[in-house]
Formats: structure tokens, sequence, C-alpha cells
């Protein structure tokens, strides 16, 4: 059974705590931070799996993100949590801003302008008319984007997980030198 509140929530407050959480948001990345350091595994797979999934967010494919980043986890030898975890890169704010770069990013990189749309001119009818001047762009673009994201999140994860862990590890052979103490 779960715990109710003093009063329910309505559904305003539930969508104004999805957008802006009522907890600040350093609060909540210092909780993710905590979570993703006690997932279990290596710092090694934990920072691939985590890495992997934010890569696979930079590509077009939406619905496909969660098994790709597990495919690319397993093959990393990552955690596959760490993984749909990752994904969460990719999310409604960031999916605009993501779907323009590797649009742009892939269409500069392909020969001819002829294919170029413009983003003023994109529509829904656009693309499902003309879905092979807007995918294959997309999809090099995304390739080269997850390239370069991997190790933007990979090694700086490696080395927050590590020194977590290490601290964790202390605090924990401080409390058992101070339980032989009095006892």
């Amino acid at each position: 059974m779960r715990f109710k509140g003093r009063s329910p929530r309505t559904w305003l407050t539930t969508t104004r705590e999805f957008i802006w959480p009522r907890m600040s948001l350093s609060r909540l990345w210092a909780y993710y931070k905590k979570r993703i350091s006690r997932l279990p595994g290596t710092p090694h797979s934990i920072a691939a799996g985590f890495a992997a999934g934010a890569a696979v967010s930079f590509t077009p494919f939406m619905g496909l993100h969660f098994v790709l980043g597990a495919l690319l986890a397993y093959l990393l030898r990552g955690n596959l949590i760490a993984s749909a975890l990752g994904t969460l890169v990719g999310n409604p704010w960031t999916f605009p801003l993501i779907w323009i770069a590797i649009y742009e990013i892939g269409s500069s990189i392909l020969p001819g302008e002829g294919t170029k749309v413009s983003l003023n001119d994109l529509s829904f009818t656009y693309l499902m008319a003309h879905i092979g001047d807007v995918l294959l762009p997309m999809m090099l673009g995304g390739a080269i984007l997850s390239v370069v994201v991997w190790p933007i999140f990979y090694f700086p994860l490696v080395r927050m997980i590590e020194k977590l862990r290490r601290s964790r590890l202390g605090r924990s052979r401080k409390r058992a030198e101070m339980g032989r103490e009095t006892a």
C-alpha cells in the first residue's frame, strides 16, 4: 500500500512539479548522482552504460532509444540500467535542440544543397512526403554527435563514481573504527 500525503495533489501541482521539481534542481542532481553511483557494477560498466544511453539519444530513432542503448551498453560491457537512465538525456526539452543539431550537421556534410530543407518549411506533412530528405541527414548527424557525446559523458562519470565510492568506503571504514573503539 502506498502512503498518501496530507492532501491529494491536484493535476496542476503534479504538472508544475514535473516541470520544476519541488526539491531544487541541485538537490535533484545530488540525488541522481547518488543513485547512479550506487548502481551495481564497476565504475566503467556504469559510466559506459550511461554514456551509451546518452549517445543513442542523439539518434533520430524515437521509440528505439531504450533498445539501442541496451544493445550498445551490452556490446561495451556496460550496465543496462545505467543505459536506460542515460537515454533520459533525450527528453521533451532537449529533443528539439538535438534534432535541429543532428539535421544541420548531417545536411552540411552531405553533398548537394538541393536536399537541404529550411527549418521554417519543415512540417509533419513535409516529413511524410519527403522522409529521405530529412532522415538521411539526421542519421548521419546523429551518428557523428553520438560518437562525440559518448566520451563527454563517460570520462566525467567514471571519475565521479570512483570518487563517490572512495568517499563512501572511507566513511564506512571510519564508522567501523569508531565502533571498535567504543567496544
